[in-house]
């Protein structure tokens, strides 16, 4: 009678836990062929992972504590498309992108772990964004190509808050943007904060980081790294404009993670992304534009780079897109002794599916 009556009430007792619980399973699968030609190389056809979307995939779970207070975690893996393998140069991690746990309150968000910084382009706690593809498609003619990003963070807490009026406050702190286990001056610390408003038809961000690039190999006492973004975007209509402009000071990479060599004062430059996205013929017309122009401080050498690209993405349903894509982008002076991969061509087509 005793294992009739426990054979009962366990599980009914189990739906109740559960019931305030809840998991989901997401992610994305999104190939395609890309043709590329690079300054001083031979032309490559290859198959192209994450044009448009990231192959990723991830469990995101949430549980309501009452009062409006909530327990939410996140954890994300990325993969390449074309042999399966994990989509991680070091392989060292479960979760690549992005694995978090936070609360949730009337007094905003706050999560813990590894997080995508505010300029990032990576995550939810990210707040680039104000252009037509960022950093979809190839890096000749996206975002990569003239901005200074940040990345992913480890060791990091976030916090997001409540909107007021459409206004919201957003700060990130990296205890350690790899490792956190020397004592607090050797770890490389970054810093964020911004602020955001969206209304209907407008969105407008801007925010301030730092990379204090202490603990960092080969580098006698670096310069911290600076940057400073204003981003906007405005919807007509029958169009929708974007524009964002970035200042970096002692930045110790160009764009598409560039390298400098023996880099102490890093980089100075200004960049700005002008770009549209046009409702057409059941889909959408993309263009895209950007350009930087900086200074190399220990040398005093002047760079450039600038692309420009095109792209039609076509809705097939609310989960998979048909899309094309072309651009073309180029470097000058200082910039043309790295092997950046920012000068030449590629065109696209590819589909994206969202689970």
């Amino acid at each position: 009678m005793k294992k009739l009556l426990l054979a009962v009430v366990l599980p009914l007792a189990a739906t109740s836990v559960y019931a305030e619980t809840s998991v989901m399973l997401y992610g994305g699968a999104d190939g395609g062929i890309t043709v590329q030609k690079l300054k001083g190389k031979s032309a490559t056809v290859r198959f192209a992972n994450g044009s448009l979307d990231t192959n990723m995939f991830g469990f995101t779970g949430t549980e309501d504590l009452g009062s409006g207070n909530n327990v939410f975690l996140r954890l994300e893996q990325g993969y390449v498309l074309s042999n399966g393998k994990e989509d991680d140069d070091k392989g060292d991690k479960a979760f690549n992108r992005q694995a978090y746990l936070g609360f949730e309150s009337s007094f905003g968000q706050v999560a813990f772990g590894r997080i995508g910084a505010l300029g990032s382009y990576n995550g939810e706690y990210s707040i680039s964004g104000s252009s037509a593809y960022n950093t979809s498609f190839s890096v000749l003619s996206n975002i990569h190509s003239a901005f200074i990003l940040t990345d992913w963070m480890n060791n990091t807490i976030a916090y997001v808050s409540p909107s007021l009026n459409g206004w919201k406050v957003h700060a990130t702190y990296s205890n350690g943007v790899n490792e956190d286990s020397e004592k607090w001056s050797r770890n490389e610390h970054y810093y964020g904060i911004g602020a955001t408003y969206e209304d209907q038809a407008i969105r407008f961000g801007t925010y301030w980081e730092m990379l204090d690039n202490k603990g960092t190999e080969d580098l006698s006492k670096p310069k911290a790294t600076n940057l400073f973004t204003v981003q906007a975007s405005y919807d007509f209509g029958t169009f929708k404009l974007f524009g964002v402009y970035q200042y970096a000071l002692h930045s110790m990479k160009l764009p598409n993670n560039t390298e400098i060599e023996e880099a102490h004062k890093g980089a100075n430059q200004h960049a700005l992304a002008l770009s549209v996205a046009i409702p057409f013929a059941g889909g959408s017309v993309k263009f895209q534009t950007q350009g930087a122009l900086g200074k190399l401080k220990d040398t005093g050498e002047k760079y450039n780079s600038y692309s420009l690209g095109a792209a039609y993405l076509y809705p097939l349903s609310k989960r998979t897109t048909l899309y094309t894509q072309a651009g073309w982008g180029t470097t000058g002076k200082a910039f043309k002794k790295y092997d950046s991969g920012l000068g030449g061509w590629a065109a696209t087509a590819g589909l994206g599916h969202n689970f």
